[in-house]
C-alpha cells in the first residue's frame, strides 16, 4: 500500500473500520462496512489498471460482496446460494490464473510436488467437513461443489506457483491460502460454534485476500520474473 495515495488510505480505512466493527460490535453490523473494502479495492483497480478492464475481476469482486452479505445473515439460512455464488467466484478466480498463465505447461516433478503438497490440505478439511457434517445434510450436494471449485482454485494457484515462480503467480498463492485458511474458519464458526475472534480473522484474511488479488490484477505480466533469480 502507498500511503501518498488517497485511494490505497480509503481502503486501509475501510479495512480497519472493518475489523474494529468485528471486534467490538455485532456480526450483522459487518453488512454496512464491508462493502466499502470492496468498493475502494476496485477504485484502485480502475485508477492503476496497466491491462485493459477485467470483467471478469470484476464480477468476481460483486459475486464476493453478495455472497459475503448473505455469510453475514447466516450461512445456516442460505447455505445453497453461498455455495453457488462462492463456486462461481472461484471458477471466476481460476480463469484470471489460466489467462495468465495460458502457455505454460506442468512438468511430472511440478505434479508431484503439488500432490504431496495438496495431501495435508486435503486431510485437515476432511476433517472440517466430518465436524460440520451434520449441518450439511438439506445442502450436501452444493457444498460438495463448493469445496471442489474452492479446493481446485487453492490447488491450482499452488501449481501455477510450483511451475513458475514469478511475482503475479505468488500473489494470487497468497492469496489462495488466506482463502483456504479462512474458509476453515467459517465453517466451524457458522456451523459449529461461534467466536467473535473467529469473526475478527475471517475479515483480516478477506482483507488479505482481496489486497493480493488486486496486486496480482495490476501486475504488469511484462514484469514478471522469475523469484528464484532474485536473490
Amino acid at each position: 500500500m502507498n500511503l501518498e495515495k488517497p485511494t490505497h488510505i480509503a481502503f486501509l480505512v475501510a479495512g480497519a473500520i472493518a475489523l474494529l466493527v468485528a471486534m467490538f460490535m455485532e456480526k450483522f453490523a459487518l453488512i454496512y462496512a464491508q462493502p466499502f473494502t470492496v468498493l475502494t479495492i476496485l477504485i484502485i483497480y480502475f485508477a492503476e489498471k496497466k491491462e485493459p478492464t477485467s470483467a471478469i475481476y470484476i464480477l468476481a469482486q460483486i459475486i464476493g460482496l453478495v455472497g459475503g452479505i448473505l455469510l453475514i445473515l447466516g450461512l445456516r439460512n442460505y447455505l445453497k446460494a453461498v455455495s453457488v455464488l462462492f463456486s462461481l467466484f472461484y471458477v471466476l478466480y481460476l480463469r484470471l490464473m489460466y489467462v495468465r498463465n495460458l502457455q505454460k505447461k506442468g512438468s511430472a516433478k511440478t505434479y508431484i510436488y503439488v500432490g504431496l503438497i495438496s495431501l495435508p490440505i486435503l486431510y485437515i478439511y476432511y476433517n472440517v467437513i466430518q465436524t460440520i457434517s451434520s449441518e450439511l445434510t438439506e445442502a450436501a450436494i452444493y457444498f460438495g461443489f463448493l469445496m471442489f471449485f474452492m479446493l481446485s482454485y487453492v490447488i491450482t494457484a499452488l501449481y501455477y506457483y510450483i511451475e513458475d515462480k514469478n511475482q503475479s503467480n505468488l500473489w494470487m498463492l497468497i492469496a489462495a491460502m488466506n482463502l483456504g485458511f479462512m474458509n476453515i474458519i467459517i465453517g466451524l464458526n457458522e456451523l459449529y460454534m461461534y467466536e467473535t475472534i473467529f469473526t475478527v480473522i475471517v475479515v483480516f484474511c478477506s482483507l488479505c485476500i482481496q489486497f493480493f488479488v488486486l496486486k496480482f490484477m495490476l501486475h504488469d505480466k511484462k514484469d514478471d520474473t522469475d523469484l528464484l533469480h532474485m536473490f
